[in-house]
């Protein structure tokens, strides 16, 4: 097992925004004052070194960010969020619910690990689904805000609704879910607006860049955004994210259990939620790929002999890592027993749900899609510029990024497809086969002996200069604005833009890039006002589409209409 003091590490060096468990919020032990001035003076995006800035404003806007299972809340300027707080069993326990001292009295008591059906297994733990069918919404509004009120009790510690507020939100959303979210904080508090923001654009803005694509490995679902110039160019998404993975390994330590019987369900789950989370954020990883298969990540970089080399190392490296044992806690519930298994069978439930090891693509529906073809088909429905830009500033995100090599084994992937397929999306085998015919006709030509370089020699002067008469007027030709824009930037070192090269980007996360929108005053393109939501709530909302007029170009004014109206722009 992991000793205290390397656990203690491995959590110090989890990004907060990244951690798998609520309990690692930062919650204190003990009521205490936070420390504001140290806050504001060691705010990273702090743009000035006025006195006045060591004393926090009342208008400084606070930034929540929403998830299905966590709610990441601070102060404009910071780079990263004050707190953490999850949604679970022991936070949605009532006045009276002794379950925590039952449970820590009687801990040999046989219905704690009774088999329980995946959904309802995991469905303890969200706090919204996508599905809002059989949701109860009276359920999600107390919810919010019982986590709304913890937030500003324990950590915030500041007056709740006199401040702005900038909620950063997946770019689609129920309308249900989302106008329980805005009825909720409008009618409990008195915040004068909300700001909604996108999570993929904000992931792209706390990476210092402008366009880029956005794999966010969330929880119900992973979603692929391609970002331009801030704007969301295409969206994929595939149910294999890691609400799936903690059940397949919650299914994989049921089958080690001794307690499990045999005529036990295929999708039952006898194990406890929080001890198979444990094992999930700590053990779990994914192989690299097969060397077998032909991957290079930079082929016209190495020459084969380096690459074989390379690729022999990388292969005895992940050999001897496999055949390491460790030790885990009994998954039937005695404390005191372990069990022992190899390493590489803990790669095994990411092999299977996130890269869906052993099934055909015609197998799988498009929602299904495995990680590194929807990365593929996510970069294929962009145009060739934004593909070029995209695919060179690739953004990970979510909870499941953190599990060793599975950002590595996407790009892996995704290089193997592009280097077998193109950028065609047509499949087949009359397909393959004109290919191969194409290259069969390429390689049976005969090459052109180098004889240029002699002809050069043997011609005349006059033959060429006659020649090359029209390539020096071609370099005559030089746009006047060229020239100008290169005499103004010739004492500064530009550098080409990275370009058609599969390349990953750090990112601190959406809420670090909305902390940075906000402390710079950059306002939103949804900004929804108190008084106009609570008169019509979210129909008040307009659409452009509706409006058959065009702009009155002279006095910069429409023609008709509110000019004080509000649009839900994506979420529209």
């Amino acid at each position: 097992m992991t000793s205290t003091s390397s656990t203690s590490a491995f959590d110090d060096r989890r990004p907060i925004s990244m951690s798998f468990r609520h309990s690692q919020s930062g919650r204190p032990d003990s009521p205490h004052t936070p420390q504001h001035h140290l806050r504001s003076n060691n705010s990273s995006f702090a743009s000035t070194s006025s006195a006045s800035t060591s004393f926090r404003g009342e208008e400084d806007a606070i930034i929540f960010e929403f998830g299905a299972r966590w709610l990441r809340a601070g102060f404009e300027g910071e780079s990263t969020p004050m707190c953490v707080v999850g949604c679970g069993p022991e936070e949605s326990r009532r006045v009276g619910d002794y379950r925590g001292w039952l449970r820590s009295n009687n801990e040999t008591d046989s219905s704690r690990s009774q088999p329980v059906k995946a959904d309802e297994w995991a469905g303890a733990y969200e706090l919204w689904k996508m599905d809002v069918r059989d949701m109860d919404m009276a359920l999600i509004d107390d919810k919010i805000e019982r986590m709304f009120r913890e937030t500003y009790n324990k950590y915030l510690l500041t007056d709740a609704g006199t401040s702005r507020l900038v909620l950063v939100l997946p770019s689609i959303m129920p309308h249900p879910l989302l106008s329980s979210l805005l009825s909720t904080l409008f009618s409990r508090w008195r915040f004068p607006s909300i700001t909604l923001l996108t999570s993929a654009p904000m992931a792209v803005v706390a990476a210092g860049l402008r366009s880029g694509l956005v794999v966010d490995i969330g929880w119900a679902e992973t979603v692929v955004s391609g970002i331009y110039e801030y704007r969301e160019m295409a969206v994929k998404r595939s149910t294999r994210a890691m609400k799936s993975l903690l059940q397949e390994t919650g299914r994989f330590l049921t089958r080690l259990s001794v307690d499990s019987g045999a005529a036990q369900s295929a999708d039952e789950i006898s194990v406890h939620y929080e001890l198979c989370e444990e094992i999930a954020s700590r053990f779990l990883w994914c192989k690299p790929k097969a060397a077998s298969q032909g991957f290079t990540a930079t082929p016209q970089q190495q020459p084969a002999e380096a690459r074989e080399e390379d690729a022999g190392a990388a292969d005895q490296h992940t050999i001897s890592h496999s055949d390491a044992t460790v030790s885990l806690p009994s998954p039937s519930g005695s404390g005191s027993t372990y069990i022992d298994l190899p390493f590489s069978k803990l790669a095994e439930p990411v092999e299977k749900v996130l890269f869906a090891e052993g099934l055909a693509d015609c197998e799988l529906d498009d929602e299904e899609r495995p990680l590194p073809l929807l990365v593929y088909h996510a970069l294929l429905s962009l145009p060739p510029d934004v593909r070029g830009t995209c695919m060179s500033r690739i953004v990970f995100i979510g909870g499941g990024s953190n599990i060793p090599g599975v950002r590595q084994r996407i790009l892996q992937d995704v290089a193997f497809l592009v280097e077998k397929y193109g950028w065609s999306p047509v499949r087949g085998k009359v397909i393959e086969q004109q290919r191969q015919k194409l290259e069969g006709l390429r390689l049976s030509q005969p090459t052109k002996p180098t004889v240029t370089k002699q002809a050069g020699e043997n011609e005349t002067p006059d033959a060429a200069a006659e020649r090359s008469t029209p390539d020096a007027q071609a370099e005559e030709e030089v746009d006047p604005i060229e020239q100008k824009i290169r005499r103004n930037n010739k004492d500064k070192d530009t550098h080409p833009p990275v370009h058609g090269v599969l390349r990953e980007v750090e990112s601190l996360g959406p809420w670090a890039g909305a902390s940075l929108l906000t402390s710079l005053k950059i306002r939103g393109l949804v900004e929804i006002e108190r008084e106009k939501y609570l008169q019509h709530g979210l129909a008040g909302a307009s659409r452009d589409l509706e409006h058959g007029y065009a702009p009155d170009r002279r006095s910069g004014l429409r023609t008709g209409g509110d000019r004080s109206s509000w649009t839900l722009a994506g979420w529209g």
